[in-house]
């Protein structure tokens, strides 16, 4: 019997019944009907017990068999049928942490693996909807640097190979190709750049055997492929532009991986044990857009970093609704916040983790995203060094071609107008971008909410008078750092501290006129300016802002790991605080209601 006659065609014609074998099965039941009741015809769910009462023990079910073998022969004799009956529903689905007791358990009833029943991860491959395609590597207009990375990257993506991001590593860990297990081979790929590049550099062989005929085909050979896969966005934008009859078969290797690597996400939900209870539903609300137009269901990257596509590249509803979009959200609905980091959340980290299972989540799903950050333009009139090495001022060709191609993606897709919450200048300045003003100021409908992250020192007056009347609340986050200008010009390099706090001041009127809502001012606490929290708060207090927020600074690639935790940052590698931090933190005003620290958070 297949699994499933007509995976393209919707449903299956084959009714399965559900068996939950062993403590936690109806976690496990409840996830595979979450991803699959669009997919396959289901029918009940039975415990184990309530299963076998429902089809008699040993002796009572083989009974029923030889009566159902009776009934076989004699229609088989009449119809020719050669299929073989089975009790109530064609075949059933085991959810079950223990494969092999449910194998015994099920062999006692005289069913067959495979036959009369599966296992609910033996229908996972289904989500992996592009590994079984056609797919031309390419680069565009013709890099061999580009088509190497596409072969590469993409190969071992079509084919279920993926070297996880370090901190996925001991999750993903036996649950896809290339990991066996071996606590050396895991330290090795997390620790040892070069080993990974080894691994991908060895799928680079099959790689270029498969797209050797692509190399001599004809113009129009590529009819024949499913889909043309492309590294670079920019590539990817330029071909579909030249060549807009293939437009629906472009992906980039994004794109690929979020529909050939489902299977491995699902995995790694699904057997997941973990619970917590601390309720966040932000993937089903929220999406984050990066570089490019990678887009992330958190407000923070760094919280949940994993990519269900890119919004430039591929229609933002498909992304939206995308098999690892729902992965994510199952994580969410069953309480196991599988990819959601520990350390950094503080809704997560506040919470006890636990194994009992919490009661399960019923939350709305959304046509479109309720709250959106978007953060893909790096432009910048500063150089920070909590940020960046150097100056990033003017994006290059391929970059202004992506960023605008996002930016055109999602004001067609009418989100922006639907938002409840718009939250503008993640990576770069707001006031700088060409991009993120045309986010901000375009279209005619007046929207819900606006924050706008921006370093305050572009802007101004004239600024304001676009966006004056275009939202109903408007929001600030500034990101000054300092209390005074000899310590602004050491942490916010390129700034003018004169110009900052004029503009700082034109700000403080509009929050005292009630023309912004919110105004949050942000001091990243490092080495350079601790001793300024204290006068950072009062002066914030004096100009009549909402909130000071102080967080402790990361290492953005900007220091070696050495220098950033002996010179920079005030906490040490497992996250204690320097005395000397604890200390100046002692000064009553920063017990005051409007100051929020990350760390505590």
């Amino acid at each position: 019997m297949s699994i499933l006659k007509n995976p393209e065609n919707g449903k299956s014609e084959i009714a399965y019944g559900i068996i939950e074998i062993g403590e936690g099965s109806k976690k496990l039941s409840l996830d595979f009907r979450f991803m699959f009741a669009n997919r396959l015809n289901l029918g009940d769910s039975f415990e184990w017990d309530d299963f076998c009462a429902g089809t008699g023990d040993k002796n009572e079910l083989d009974e029923a068999r030889s009566a159902l073998e009776e009934e076989n022969e004699r229609e088989e004799s009449q119809a020719g049928l050669k299929e073989k009956k089975v009790l109530k529903y064609d075949a059933y689905i085991c959810c079950t942490y223990d494969r092999n007791d449910a194998k015994k358990k099920m062999a006692a009833l005289g069913l067959t693996c495979e036959k009369e029943y599966f296992f609910a991860e033996d229908f996972f491959y289904l989500l992996d909807d592009l590994k079984g395609s056609r797919i031309a590597f390419k680069s565009y207009p013709g890099s061999f640097k580009g088509w190497l990375k596409a072969i590469v990257f993409g190969f071992a993506a079509k084919h279920g190979i993926m070297v996880p991001p370090e901190k996925y590593v001991d999750l993903l860990n036996g649950y896809y190709n290339g990991i066996d297990g071996n606590p050396s081979r895991k330290q090795l790929l997390q620790e040892n750049l070069l080993y990974q590049r080894i691994i991908y550099a060895i799928y680079a062989v099959p790689g270029i055997l498969e797209t050797l005929p692509q190399i001599f085909a004809k113009k129009n050979a590529y009819k024949k492929y499913d889909y043309i896969c492309f590294h670079a966005v920019s590539d990817a934008i330029r071909f579909k532009t030249d060549f807009p009859e293939l437009k629906e078969k472009i992906i980039t290797v994004e794109e690929l991986r979020a529909h050939t690597m489902a299977s491995l996400y699902m995995r790694a939900v699904y057997f997941d044990t973990r619970q917590n209870s601390c309720a966040c539903d932000t993937p089903y609300n929220t999406m984050w857009i990066g570089k490019s137009g990678t887009a992330r269901l958190c407000e923070c990257p760094d919280f949940l970093d994993l990519s269900c596509g890119n919004v430039g590249a591929a229609n933002p509803t498909e992304v939206w609704n995308s098999p690892l979009a729902k992965i994510i959200r199952l994580s969410i609905r069953n309480n196991s916040y599988t990819f959601c980091s520990r350390n950094l959340c503080a809704k997560l980290s506040e919470e006890k983790e636990q194994k009992t299972l919490l009661k399960r989540r019923e939350i709305r799903e959304n046509d479109s995203p309720f709250n959106i950050n978007i953060a893909n333009d790096y432009v910048c009139n500063l150089h920070c060094p909590s940020c960046r090495k150097g100056i990033y001022a003017k994006n290059d060709e391929n970059a202004e071609l992506e960023i605008e191609t996002c930016t055109n993606a999602i004001l067609a897709a009418g989100w922006l107008d639907r938002a409840g919450k718009l939250l503008v200048g993640g990576g770069g300045e707001t006031f700088l971008s060409k991009n993120y003003k045309r986010v901000l100021y375009d279209g005619e409908v007046k929207r819900n909410s606006v924050i706008i992250m921006t370093n305050g020192t572009l802007f101004t007056p004239d600024e304001w008078k676009h966006l004056e009347g275009k939202y109903e609340q408007i929001g600030f986050m500034v990101s000054v750092d300092a209390a005074t200008k000899e310590t602004y010009e050491k942490v916010r390099c390129g700034g003018n501290f004169e110009r900052l706090m004029k503009n700082m001041d034109f700000l403080s009127m509009l929050r005292k006129e009630k023309k912004v809502d919110d105004v949050k001012v942000i001091l990243i606490v490092q080495r350079a300016n601790y001793r300024e929290i204290p006068d950072f708060i009062r002066w914030a207090k004096e100009k009549g802002f909402d909130a000071v927020n102080l967080s402790h600074i990361r290492n953005w690639g900007s220091f070696k790991d050495r220098d950033f935790y002996d010179h920079v940052s005030m906490f040490d590698r497992n996250g204690n605080m320097n005395s000397e931090l604890a200390e100046i933190l002692k000064d009553p005003v920063c017990a005051d209601p409007i100051v929020h620290m990350s760390w505590k958070e």
